[in-house]
């Protein structure tokens, strides 16, 4: 009996795949998978790379930039003192025997002048984000500039709280003067008698060259900052200007609306007054 002859035959799957055009063709499909794969994960960590750049820049620029506001009111301080300083200067020089013949409504504003003066405040929003996030700590990533950032906030709140305490202690002094202020006393005579009271307007200069140092002081410290993170004076400086500029729509303070002041180099607008009083220290008008 003869045997037929049997022929093995490839399914026609496998004959398919076995063809070099289709191993092909599923080679490329997986390799562009595989691309897309990589572009799509690597462009997001690129991305995310970059945002973090990028915040940590507002970080340390919003850092900075509170310095520097905190540094243009020490510097609008320094002018105002020099102003008060100038009056304060020219009221130690009246004769303590005199102030009597002065009315007191001439001596208001000068009295005024010395009495009044700005207590010192800060914003402390970012401040407050960069102390208490350590996800900004570990965004920024300079240990040095994180360092040197809080010993600015730290002298910053220190200066505030001694001038404070200063401007409260003149206020004790003045209304302490002034409660035992007699019937027919005029007020010029009670304070500029009073030798605690002198001595405030005599440390006035000293408080003014201690303002211009802290300022500068400041000022130092942020510049260094500027250094350690890489960011430009200028881009601090515009950065800051742009804050103020939109902070112009807060609401009215009752600074807005105080008037000019007087030269602090002379009292040149007080020279009519200061004339007339002179002329009644003098004897010439009754």
């Amino acid at each position: 009996m003869k045997r037929l002859p049997i022929k093995f035959r490839m399914p026609k799957s496998a004959r398919t795949w076995a063809h070099g055009s289709q191993w092909k063709e599923l080679f490329m499909t997986i390799m562009a998978t595989t691309i897309s794969i990589i572009l799509t994960f690597g462009t997001a960590g690129l991305l995310e790379r970059c945002q973090r750049v990028e915040d940590r820049k507002m970080s340390a620029m919003m850092v900075m930039s509170n310095i520097e506001q905190f540094s243009r009111q020490l510097e609008l301080m320094v002018q105002d003192m020099a102003y008060r300083d100038s009056v304060a200067t020219w009221l130690l020089s009246l004769p303590l025997d005199q102030l009597d013949l002065i009315p007191p409504d001439e001596m208001r504003n000068p009295i005024n002048t010395v009495v009044a003066l700005d207590l010192l405040s800060h914003d402390k929003t970012a401040e407050g984000i960069f102390s208490n996030s350590s996800d900004t700590w570990k965004n920024l990533g300079n240990f040095q500039f994180i360092d040197n950032v809080g010993s600015c906030f730290s002298e910053m709140n220190d200066i505030e709280k001694y001038w404070n305490d200063w401007v409260n202690d003149n206020v004790s002094i003045v209304n302490d003067i002034l409660t035992h202020l007699q019937p027919g006393e005029h007020t010029q005579t009670k304070l500029l008698s009073n030798n605690k009271f002198r001595q405030t307007l005599e440390n006035f200069h000293a408080r003014q060259n201690w303002l211009q140092y802290v300022l500068s002081y400041c000022r130092f410290l942020n510049k260094k900052n500027m250094e350690l993170i890489g960011i430009s004076e200028e881009e601090v400086m515009a950065f800051t200007d742009e804050r103020e500029r939109h902070s112009q729509d807060q609401e009215p303070s009752i600074a807005d609306f105080r008037t000019e002041q007087l030269n602090p180099d002379s009292l040149t607008t007080l020279r009519p007054m200061i004339e007339h009083i002179d002329s009644i220290l003098q004897g010439k008008i009754k």
